[in-house]
C-alpha cells in the first residue's frame, strides 16, 4: 500500500515539473520511489485461502458425486427391471448387486454428505481465522458458536457408539463404530443369558439390530411397551390383520410367553414404574457420558443401560403418548381389537376370495389360541367361537392335515381352541336328556327268545352277545389261518367244517326293540354333540372317532384296535357288522364266491385274533361317558378328547405352554362336578394300569402331572369302592412294570392315596 502511495507522489511531482515550465520556478525537493518489493503473503492469508479453497473443492465434489451416485443408482435399477423374465431379471440383479457390494458403492454413497460436512467446517475454520485478524471481538463472537457446533458434531459422532439407541449420528459415526468394533469393542448374546457372547457387527446398522434383539431385561420392557403401542395405535382392519398374523410366532419360546403375560397382566403399579423408566433418550446419553469411569467394570466398556439422572425431564407430561399407552389395560384392548377382526371372518361374502377369508381366519384362530392359552385372555371375550371353528375346520380338513403332519402350527392351535370352545356346549339340557334316555334303556332287563325275563340288563346282554360273536370270529379266523394254500374250494371246505360258528353269528338278534332303542338314543346324543359343536368333535377333532352308520366289518376291527379313540359306540351297528361276516360266508357256502369280500374279511380276522378282548371294559367305559354327560357336564368326556387329540398332535408338533393352558382351561370348572361318581370313574379309568390312556409313554410327564393334579383335587375327601379297586390294581401292577412305567404309576398311587387320606 505504501509503495502505491509513493508512485502517486512521483507522478504528481512529474506533473508539477511540467507545469512549472509555464510558471515561475519554485524549488520542490523530490525523492524517487523505492523499488517494487517481493510479495510475501502472511501465514493467516495462506491458512484462510487453504481452508476456503478446500471447502469450495469439497462442496463441488459433493455435488459432483451426488449426481454420479444418482446416475449409478438409476442405471442399477433400470438394467435388471427392463426384462420380463423373472429368472433373467433376478440373475442380472444378483450380478449387479454383487458388483455394488464388491466395489463398496454403498460406502461411496454414504460418504457424499460427509464431504459436505467437511466443506462446511473448513469454511467455518477459515472464517474464524479471517475475522480474528480483523477484530478480536468479532472473532470471539464468531468462533464461540462455531466451536459449540463443532463440539455437538463430535458428540453426535460418538453418541451411537456410547449409547446405541441414540438417534443422533452423522456420516462419521459408522466409521468410528467400524474402527472400535475391529479393535474388539462391544459384545452381545444372541441365545439367551447363558449363551457365549459374540462381537457385535462392524456395520453400525446391523450391530444396532443385534443389540436391539439381545435378550436383556431392557429388551423385555421394550417388547412390552412395543406391544402396547401397537395395540393402541393400529385401528384399521388391514393394519390389525398384519399384526394378528404376526402374534402367534411371537409366542415361540419362554421369552415371548413371559413378555405376553406381562402385557396382559398390566396393573397401575406396573404402569407407574413403566412411566418412570420411560426417560428421554438424551438424558440417557448424557448419563452415560458423565458416568464416572471407575464405576464401569472391565467387561462392560459400553454399558447398555445408562444411569438415571432424574425421574422425569421438565418436558415430560403425563398425558404424552407413552404415558397414555402404559396406563391402559392393553391386554383387554388388544383382545377387543382381535375380536373385531375375528368378527369380520364370520361372513365370507365381503371377502374378495375364499383364500383371503381363509388366510385371515387362520391368522385369527392362531392368535386367539395364543392369547387365550399363553397370555391369560378369556375365550368369552372373542364371542361365540364354535361356529367359526367348525367352518374353518371343515374347510381346512383339520383331521386329515393332522394325520399328514401338514399346517402343524394352525392345526395345533385350532385343536386347543376347539376343545375349550366346545367344553361348555357339552353341559346342555338336551344332551343330558338323550344321555339319560340311552342309560335308561341300557339298564333295562332283556327277555330271551322264550319270553322269560332274565337278570341281564341290556348292556350286559350286548356285551355277552359281542363276546360270543368274538369267540366265533376267532375260531373261524384260526381255522382259516391253518390252511397254507387257501383256495376257493379249500376256504369253502373250512367254512363248512365250522358252519356251527356261522350259525351262531346268524342267530344274533339285531331286531330286538331294546337294542334298537339304545342305538336310537345313543345316535341322538351323538347327533346333538355334532350339531352343537358344528361337527368339531365328531368330524374334525384330530385323534377322535365316532361310530358311523357303515356295516363294514373293518369298522368293528378298528373299534377293537383302539377302543379309546371311539367316544360314542353304537352297539347295534357293531352287531350288524358281525352279522355281515356270517352273510358273506353263507353266500360262499351256497356257491356265491366273492374274492374281494372274502380277502377283506380274512385280513380283518387276522388282525382281530391278535387284539386283546376288552369288550367288557369298553362298554363299561361307554356307560361312564354317558353318565358323565348326564351328571358331570362332560368334564371327563372332554378330558378324554383332549388326551386323544394330544396324542395325535404330539407326533407333529409340541408346545408345552399351549397344551398345559388348554388342559387347565377345559378343567377350570372341575369343582362343580367334584361329586359326580361317573366323572370319578372315567378319570380313574384313564390312570388304570395296562388299559388306561396314560399307559402310553408317548404322553410327556408334564401333561400327565396335570391330569394327576386334577384327579387329586376331585378325589380329595372322596371315598368309595371304585377308588379302592383302582388303588388295588395299581398296587398289584407296579412290581410288574419296567422302570419308566413304574415311576409313572407310583405317582398315580401317591396322588390317589393322599386324596383318600384327606377324607379321613
Amino acid at each position: 500500500m505504501v509503495y502505491y502511495l509513493q508512485q502517486n507522489v512521483a507522478i504528481l511531482d512529474q506533473i508539477s515539473q511540467q507545469i512549472s515550465s509555464f510558471a515561475p520556478q519554485v524549488s520542490i525537493p523530490s525523492t524517487p520511489p523505492p523499488p517494487f518489493p517481493d510479495f510475501q503473503p502472511s501465514a493467516s492469508d495462506i491458512r484462510i485461502n487453504v481452508f476456503w479453497f478446500m471447502a469450495l473443492i469439497f462442496s463441488l465434489l459433493t455435488a459432483f458425486l451426488a449426481i454420479l451416485v444418482q446416475q449409478w443408482v438409476r442405471d442399477y435399477m433400470d438394467v435388471f427391471q427392463r426384462y420380463s423374465d423373472p429368472l433373467k431379471s433376478a440373475r442380472l440383479r444378483q450380478y449387479l448387486h454383487e458388483g455394488c457390494e464388491g466395489w463398496y458403492m454403498p460406502v461411496v454413497a454414504e460418504s457424499v454428505p460427509g464431504l459436505l460436512h467437511v466443506s462446511l467446517f473448513l469454511f467455518f475454520v477459515g472464517l474464524c481465522d479471517s475475522v480474528f485478524n480483523i477484530n478480536t471481538t468479532v472473532g470471539i463472537s464468531t468462533t464461540i458458536p462455531i466451536g459449540i457446533s463443532g463440539l455437538l458434531y463430535i458428540f453426535m459422532t460418538f453418541a451411537p457408539i456410547i449409547y446405541p439407541q441414540s438417534p443422533y449420528q452423522n456420516s462419521f459415526s459408522g466409521l468410528v463404530w467400524y474402527l472400535i468394533q475391529k479393535c474388539g469393542g462391544r459384545r452381545y448374546k444372541d441365545r439367551g443369558f447363558d449363551a457365549p457372547s459374540k462381537l457385535v457387527s462392524s456395520n453400525m446398522a446391523e450391530g444396532q439390530m443385534q443389540l436391539a434383539m439381545e435378550e436383556t431385561e431392557d429388551r423385555k420392557g421394550r417388547d412390552e411397551r412395543a406391544i402396547r403401542w401397537l395395540g393402541s395405535n393400529m385401528t384399521e382392519d388391514a393394519e390389525m390383520e398384519t399384526f394378528v398374523m404376526a402374534i402367534p410366532g411371537s409366542f415361540n419360546g419362554e421369552w415371548g410367553l413371559e413378555v405376553w403375560k406381562n402385557v396382559s397382566n398390566t396393573t397401575e403399579d406396573k404402569n407407574k414404574s413403566t412411566s418412570r423408566d420411560e426417560l428421554s433418550r438424551v438424558q440417557g446419553i448424557f448419563g452415560s457420558i458423565f458416568c464416572p469411569v471407575g464405576a464401569r467394570t472391565a467387561s462392560d466398556d459400553f454399558p447398555n443401560t445408562p444411569p438415571l439422572l432424574a425421574p422425569h425431564l421438565p418436558n415430560f407430561h403425563s398425558h404424552s403418548t407413552t404415558a397414555h399407552i402404559s396406563g391402559e389395560e392393553t391386554g383387554h384392548e388388544l383382545t377387543a381389537r382381535v375380536a373385531h377382526v375375528l368378527e369380520t371372518c364370520r361372513n365370507r361374502n365381503p371377502f374378495a376370495s375364499d383364500e383371503v377369508w381363509r388366510q385371515r381366519t387362520r391368522a385369527c384362530v392362531e392368535t386367539t389360541a395364543s392369547l387365550v392359552f399363553c397370555a391369560g385372555a378369556e375365550l368369552g371375550q372373542f364371542g361365540d367361537m364354535a361356529g367359526l371353528l367348525g367352518d374353518i375346520g371343515s374347510d381346512q380338513n383339520v383331521r386329515e392335515s393332522s394325520t399328514a403332519g401338514k399346517d402343524q402350527s394352525f392345526v395345533m392351535r385350532w385343536t386347543c381352541l376347539s376343545l375349550v370352545a366346545v367344553r361348555p356346549i357339552l353341559d346342555s339340557d338336551q344332551l343330558r336328556d338323550y344321555a339319560q334316555a340311552a342309560l335308561k334303556w341300557l339298564e333295562t332287563p332283556v327277555d330271551d327268545d322264550t319270553g322269560e325275563e332274565q337278570a341281564l340288563t341290556c348292556v350286559q346282554k350286548i356285551t355277552e352277545t359281542l363276546n360270543k360273536a368274538s369267540c366265533c370270529l376267532n375260531e373261524l379266523g384260526e381255522a382259516l389261518l391253518w390252511e397254507e394254500n387257501l383256495t376257493e374250494d379249500c376256504a369253502r371246505e373250512v367254512l363248512r367244517e365250522n358252519e356251527s360258528q356261522i350259525l351262531e353269528l346268524e342267530r344274533i338278534n339285531i331286531k330286538d326293540h331294546v337294542f334298537q332303542n339304545v342305538d336310537s338314543y345313543i345316535l341322538l346324543a351323538q347327533r346333538e354333540i355334532d350339531e352343537r359343536s358344528h361337527g368339531i368333535i365328531t368330524r374334525q377333532l384330530p385323534g377322535v372317532k365316532f361310530d358311523d352308520q357303515s356295516v363294514h366289518f373293518s369298522q368293528f376291527v378298528e373299534f377293537f384296535r383302539d377302543c379309546h379313540k371311539f367316544q360314542i359306540i353304537s352297539p347295534l351297528q357293531n352287531l350288524k357288522r358281525i352279522r355281515s361276516v356270517a352273510h358273506t360266508f353263507r353266500n360262499i357256502l351256497e356257491g356265491q364266491w366273492d374274492d374281494d369280500a372274502f380277502q377283506e374279511i380274512f385280513k380283518n380276522l387276522q388282525v382281530l385274533r391278535m387284539l386283546p378282548n376288552r369288550l367288557v371294559d369298553t362298554f363299561r367305559r361307554q356307560t361312564w361317558r354317558l353318565q358323565d354327560l348326564r351328571d358331570g357336564g362332560g368334564l371327563g368326556f372332554t378330558v378324554e378328547l383332549f388326551f386323544l387329540a394330544f396324542k395325535q398332535l404330539l407326533s407333529t408338533s409340541s408346545s408345552k405352554a399351549l397344551y398345559v393352558g388348554t388342559f387347565r382351561a377345559i378343567t377350570s370348572d372341575w369343582s362343580k362336578f367334584k361329586h359326580s361318581l361317573e366323572t370319578h370313574k372315567l378319570l380313574l379309568d384313564m390312570v388304570m394300569p395296562y388299559s388306561g390312556i396314560i399307559s402310553d409313554l408317548d404322553y410327556p410327564d408334564y401333561i400327565v402331572d396335570e391330569l394327576l393334579e386334577l384327579l387329586g383335587k376331585i378325589l380329595e375327601g372322596q371315598t368309595g369302592p371304585h377308588i379302592d379297586a383302582v388303588v388295588q390294581q395299581v398296587t398289584d401292577a407296579i412290581p410288574r412294570y419296567s422302570a419308566d412305567y413304574r415311576a409313572r404309576f407310583v405317582k398315580v398311587l401317591d396322588v390317589i392315596t393322599r386324596a383318600r387320606a384327606s377324607s379321613s
